[in-house]
């Protein structure tokens, strides 16, 4: 089964999805519908390796200083999800600028990342209709998310 895929920080992110026990989407700007990303990248989505602050400055990461610090977790959904929204679409649903929207892609693709990767749904979407991974030594293994509370 192919999947798209909520990349995620176990230590940073996954308490609070745990405990609502669904993703919930995020809208950056005022007046912005919500939306729930997924990535269609097999590993990790490059976009998802956030900057972090270090002494009060925004230092970028690497992918392996962001999984020692944070930990990787994902949740796959089918790619045949008839809710799931390609890129362009998904901005204009979310009524998110076309200026925005070209400067998210220059700043995703510059961290390594594939607008046509990029795919979204209108949240919120409950924890039990996707499938929870962990990545250790490397690899993708299942997990549950009672599991997924017990290592945050």
């Amino acid at each position: 089964m192919k999947a798209f895929y909520h990349y995620t920080s176990e230590r940073h992110h996954l308490p609070a999805i745990l405990s609502s026990g669904e993703l919930r989407g995020r809208a950056d700007m005022a007046g912005e519908r919500p939306l729930v990303w997924f990535s269609a990248h097999p590993f990790w989505e490059p976009t998802a390796t956030k900057p972090r602050w270090i002494g009060g400055l925004l230092v970028p990461q690497t992918f392996e200083e962001y999984y020692d610090v944070f930990g990787c977790v994902r949740f796959a959904l089918p790619a045949t999800d008839g809710r799931l929204m390609e890129w362009r679409r998904a901005c204009k649903f979310a009524g998110i600028p076309r200026r925005a929207r070209w400067a998210m892609e220059s700043v995703g693709v510059e961290a390594g990342g594939d607008p046509r990767e990029w795919f979204a749904l209108a949240g919120p979407l409950p924890l039990e209709e996707l499938k929870a991974e962990r990545l250790e030594g490397g690899q993708w293994l299942p997990m549950t998310v009672e599991e997924g509370a017990s290592h945050v």
